[in-house]
């Protein structure tokens, strides 16, 4: 039988806890989509046919449905999100 692998998606991946997560299900065989802002132009993560990289602020909708659109066009399914995206106020 053919193991199915799982697909995440995190946003707020970019550096911190989300940087972490990401690295985490990589580890351990998910496929991941990583979100932040600029992530493409700052990709901390190396090159992978199992994470997707996709740009743009998650408090838009368009975004939102962007991330979702590309992990079921890319990997099929969504198993787990981390929300990790925040909003820091000075």
């Amino acid at each position: 039988m053919e193991k199915i692998q799982k697909t995440a998606i995190v946003t707020g991946a970019s550096q911190g806890i989300g940087a972490g997560a990401v690295q985490g299900f990589l580890q351990r065989g998910y496929r991941v989509v990583a979100n932040s802002r600029n992530i493409i132009q700052g990709n901390p993560f190396a090159e992978s046919p199992d994470l997707a990289l996709v740009d743009g602020d998650i408090g838009d909708p368009r975004t939102a449905a962007k991330i979702a659109d590309t992990a079921v066009t890319r990997f099929g399914l969504i198993d787990a999100l981390v929300n990790n995206a925040g909003i820091y106020f000075t």
